[in-house]
């Protein structure tokens, strides 16, 4: 009986190295997959909402209704970046809408008190301490995002209406409530201020160290610590930063509507979330995607325009933000799926 003909040294290591590059291929396999996907989850939707909207919907395209859209998206997108960020880091912020409200109700009082800059400068303080205190609570006292939030998203919320006694509060300085009016070469100033701001966060996520620390730790937190970032740091910040971002898409939503109250911003965390997903960012973690929440909320706003322009009952609009949150977590779930799988070999 002959023996079995060993393996050289050299040959165990040709097969590593074929398995090496099979494992490669795999990986860019996946991840070409779920590039796709991501683009596929907002680029189709998006495009058979635009092309509806030009055939079905009247005065869909007319100028105002586009500049409508346009502020309201850039609005949403504003807020949708810093939940991208905390969603990006396995974490939630569901109390946007509650510091949303109330920076814009203190921001509103101090303008009408002091003029614009010092409103401005003083809501967006007070929102950067609301999520200070978020990012404490999930961070130093150890408490779940989702529990962390929801309490004080009702706390933030009372708040806002002891402030203003459940009064609305009406803005005087016109050169304030004309801002998120104006326009530079025909685009409103809100708009480009959300590109921007899209952009600089963008630039941050996907250039700076700060961003390659918040992908590592919403990948794998345990991982980042035995690489010694700071994960307690990048969590606080990134709360700080998305209570901010409401903060600054409050501000232009006070100069839109030129009255503000306790109640207002109601139920914005659900469509956040909504753009935020639905834009490619991804519910476990370590992956962030700006532009997909950008094109997002442009989707958003124009399916609520498109329903008021017909005239659809306002109660709809919940109807079809919950599908579309439905869809997005779905497509989320297929991503994942298709990215483990592709991982493992079982996708050739």
């Amino acid at each position: 009986m002959s023996s079995p003909t060993p393996v050289t040294t050299l040959e165990a290591d040709d097969l590593t190295a074929q398995e090496r590059a099979r494992s490669a291929a795999r990986a860019r396999r996946a991840a070409d997959r779920e590039r796709l996907l991501q683009s596929a989850g907002i680029v189709v939707p998006f495009l058979l909402v635009l092309i509806v909207g030009l055939v079905l919907v009247p005065n869909f395209a007319s100028g105002s209704n586009v500049t409508n859209v346009l502020v309201n998206a850039a609005i949403l997108a504003i807020t949708g970046y810093g939940m991208t960020l905390v969603i990006a880091l396995r974490g939630i912020d569901l109390s946007v809408g509650s510091t949303q409200a109330l920076s814009c109700c203190v921001a509103a009082t101090c303008v009408n008190a002091w003029g614009g800059l010092a409103g401005v400068a003083i809501g967006i303080l007070v929102a950067c301490v609301l999520g200070l205190v978020n990012g404490v609570l999930v961070t130093s006292l150890r408490v779940p995002a989702f529990i962390a939030t929801l309490s004080t998203m009702s706390v933030f919320r009372g708040l806002a209406l002891l402030f203003t006694g459940g009064a609305p509060i009406l803005i005087a300085d016109a050169g304030y409530k004309s801002f998120a009016t104006a326009s530079v070469l025909g685009i409103p100033v809100p708009f480009l201020c959300a590109v921007l701001l899209g952009a600089g966060l963008w630039f941050l996520l996907e250039r700076m160290r700060f961003g390659k620390h918040v992908v590592a730790v919403g990948g794998s937190p345990e991982a980042a610590v035995d690489s010694g970032i700071g994960v307690q740091r990048v969590l606080l910040v990134s709360y700080v930063i998305a209570a901010a971002a409401a903060g600054v898409a409050g501000i232009l939503l006070a100069s839109q509507l030129g009255v503000v109250n306790g109640s207002l911003s109601a139920g914005l965390e659900l469509q956040a979330i909504a753009i935020v997903v639905l834009g490619g960012t991804s519910m476990a973690g370590g992956r962030a995607n700006i532009p997909g929440t950008f094109v997002a909320a442009l989707l958003l706003a124009m399916i609520n325009s498109g329903l008021n322009l017909l005239n659809v009952p306002s109660f709809y609009q919940y109807v079809a933000l919950g599908g579309l949150l439905v869809f997005a977590l779905s497509l989320d779930g297929v991503q994942r799926r298709t990215m483990r799988r592709a991982l493992e070999g079982r996708v050739s």
